[in-house]
């Protein structure tokens, strides 16, 4: 699978991965192409569907259909995830422009970056 920064993606992100059922969750990618092509591991931001008429600093709302996503979501800044490539099930979308710089946006300010 091609990671790229901005890809929209069904990730396991279970403590370990065993031949149990384990339930994949919608990532989007915030590390740098050269790094996602390179390394093992690949960094990006959790989503969530529920809770989002309540959006945070240091997180980014998502609309339905932005990215090819089903519903309304919003990416966690605060729940920064470094993924073994392993872990990565299914190609969802790819963020606009836009929506990625909320959430650099997001994680500046989560991280106390200027």
């Amino acid at each position: 699978m091609n990671i790229r920064r901005g890809g929209i993606y069904l990730a396991v992100l279970d403590a370990v991965i065993s031949r149990k059922i384990s339930k994949a969750r919608p990532v989007i990618v915030v590390s740098n192409d050269m790094n996602n092509e390179l390394s093992g591991t690949v960094t990006v931001l959790p989503m969530a569907s529920c809770y989002t008429k309540k959006i945070y600093p240091f997180e980014a709302y998502l609309p339905k259909k932005a990215g090819n996503i089903p519903k309304n979501s919003k990416a966690m800044a605060d729940q920064l995830h470094t993924l073994d490539k392993a872990r990565f099930v299914k190609f969802i979308g790819t963020a606009n422009t836009e929506i990625m710089q909320q959430i650099e946006s997001a994680i500046r300010i989560h991280l106390d970056m200027k």
